[in-house]
């Protein structure tokens, strides 16, 4: 997997998790979240599918989670904000 493959894979897997937009998590709890939410979901693309579905049903608070959910991956784990 690319470097860009899994900071979107990890971004979408954050998005998906209980973790609250706006937190300053650290790179241990941003890991056990991403890792929880793979292992819930099935695998990154049913954390997409989940990131297309909540995009549908709540765009407005969608795009404010994924700003964040981007922010914290590129923090954490470096890379493209």
């Amino acid at each position: 997997m690319s470097a860009t493959m899994l900071t979107v894979a990890r971004t979408d897997a954050l998005f998906v998790s209980p973790l609250p937009t706006g937190s300053h998590p650290g790179r241990e709890e941003v890991a056990t979240a991403v890792r929880a939410m793979v292992r819930c979901y099935h695998g990154s693309r049913g954390c997409a599918a989940e990131v297309a579905a909540r995009y549908g049903e709540v765009p407005e608070y969608a795009v404010r989670r994924m700003t964040w959910a981007r922010r914290v991956i590129a923090t954490v784990f470096g890379g493209d904000r």
